[in-house]
């Protein structure tokens, strides 16, 4: 229970985020639907991912063995079971609120696989692999799911024309992320005398947040998003100032961690989630009090 409790921390904190980000929160029942729908559909994938683990892939490089298993035994099995979710199981949202419920779908889907891993981390690791998971991969879990759901609502946004090319884009670039975020930790596993993947991670977290919470934005500001009786979630930025002085004394912790152990790769690695949300929640925020006055 308190593995549990651990767990989903990180995944209601990036939860108020999104909810935060999209300026709407679902109804409490289809919130606690989606957790479980979620944590279902990740014990499908963790089954499938288990099969394919039973693969030998003896006689690879490390590069092919990490590339291998970041794209077919984690990217693509994760992100097809989540596509599969808010497309099957998401249309009542979707038709009563309007395609911007997609962001909101493909997130709690996201963090559902988050809640589950982190988990199964926490009992085999400890609460050191608790705060990187915290930091690092519970955040870049969601930001998958802001990339799904905002190609959702472009090719749901207008609807006379369904664009099957943003539906695609919506599977496609998630696994490219997925994959290319799981390759650099799974090379350095399986070669810890390299040290440039950890070097490049966070590289690649910050360019896959902004970019993804970029897309959000262009996906939700629209008139057509969100059409069903919705309440702000955040109409003054409030919410997201707090959030904002949460994320950054995250990345002072961080950046302060890293000077005083002499770690700066691994925890510049753990700042660049903090500083991707700070930025964005700094910008909404005042973006939203402008507004007010």
């Amino acid at each position: 229970m308190i593995s549990f409790f651990i767990a989903v921390l990180p995944a209601l904190f990036m939860w108020e985020f999104a909810a935060i980000k999209v300026n709407f929160r679902l109804p409490k029942t289809a919130r606690k639907r989606l957790f479980r729908l979620g944590g279902r559909f990740a014990l499908l994938a963790l089954v499938i991912e288990l099969c394919e683990g039973l693969v030998p892939l003896k006689g690879l490089s490390p590069v092919a063995h990490a590339l291998v298993q970041a794209l077919f035994i984690a990217a693509v099995p994760e992100e097809l079971v989540k596509f599969a979710a808010v497309n099957k199981f998401g249309r009542k949202e979707l038709d009563e609120l309007g395609p911007g419920v997609a962001i909101l779908l493909a997130v709690g889907a996201s963090l559902g696989f988050a809640v589950l891993e982190t988990k199964l981390y926490v009992l085999g690791g400890g609460l050191g692999s608790w705060v990187v998971r915290a930091l690092s991969a519970t955040p870049m879990h969601a930001i998958f799911g802001f990339v799904m759901g905002s190609f959702m609502v472009l090719a749901w946004r207008d609807p006379l024309r369904f664009d099957e090319r943003m539906l695609t884009l919506a599977l496609v670039v998630p696994i490219i992320f997925h994959a290319t975020y799981d390759f650099l930790l799974m090379l350095h596993d399986f070669n810890p005398a390299l040290h440039w993947p950890l070097a490049l991670e966070p590289l690649v977290m910050l360019v896959e947040g902004l970019f993804a919470l970029i897309l959000t934005n262009h996906a939700v500001n629209g008139a057509t998003a969100i059409y069903g009786r919705t309440v702000p979630a955040d109409p003054r930025g409030h919410r997201a100032l707090g959030l904002a002085c949460v994320t950054l004394l995250l990345l002072f912790a961080c950046l302060w961690a890293g000077e005083a152990l002499h770690g700066v790769r691994a925890f510049a690695m753990l700042a660049a989630m903090p500083t991707v949300l700070t930025l964005d929640l700094g910008l909404l925020a005042y973006v939203r009090s402008r507004s007010w006055i």
